[in-house]
């Protein structure tokens, strides 16, 4: 009978040891690594464009909260995928120049005399169709048109051998995109590797 209980206990003990082993909370990874995504940012220059008045308390946020995304950065812009399908450039085209400017760039955006039967407009005048009538017919064109629009932006700052491209965070009326480097794109993925929902992603 005690052979019996001590075997018992052994086999309840290497069960539950296995259990603590295999389980990991995403929560305590940051720990385990013992790695500050935020500071690793800052490190490789993402408050490079950053407004100068404000660059302390930009930093301490960043180090310390992982706040990546405060406009006085320069990096983020609300686009909303309807506003944009809509051509309602507006809305989102100042903000999206004012992050420009600051690594000397900027873009204008033209319709098509026909934009209503096309869905074409022209940035710095190259000719894109946002979506097609496929697209319209098919409820994606608020997918499409911000991949097509962010795409033709990132082939455009390649021209001008910009090291940073836009990357879609988000989408619907929440669609916002940021402009990164790749290292900085890569510890942003790491940081939300277990919130997938807040990892960047490419048009």
């Amino acid at each position: 009978m005690t052979k019996l209980f001590l075997l018992i206990t052994i086999i309840l003990s290497v069960s539950c040891s296995d259990k603590k082993d295999s389980y990991k909370n995403p929560l305590t990874e940051t720990v385990v690594n013992n790695r500050n995504f935020g500071k690793e940012l800052y490190q490789n220059e993402f408050l490079k464009y950053s407004d100068t008045l404000k660059l302390d308390s930009l930093k301490h946020n960043l180090i310390n909260e992982f706040d990546i995304y405060n406009e006085d950065i320069f990096r983020l812009i609300h686009v909303d995928a309807e506003e944009l399908a809509e051509f309602s450039f507006d809305f989102f085209l100042p903000n999206l120049n004012k992050v420009l400017k600051k690594r000397s760039f900027e873009i204008s955006i033209r319709k098509s005399d026909q934009i209503e039967f096309n869905n074409t407009i022209f940035i710095n005048e190259e000719e894109i169709m946002l979506y097609s009538q496929y697209d319209l017919e098919n409820y994606t064109f608020w997918d499409v048109a911000p991949r097509r629009f962010f795409s033709k932006i990132n082939e455009l700052l390649k021209k001008q051998n910009s090291n940073e491209k836009f990357f879609l965070l988000y989408e619907g009326n929440d669609l916002h995109v940021i402009l990164l480097t790749e290292k900085q794109f890569k510890i942003i993925c790491e940081k939300y590797e277990y919130n997938k929902r807040d990892i960047p992603y490419l048009p």
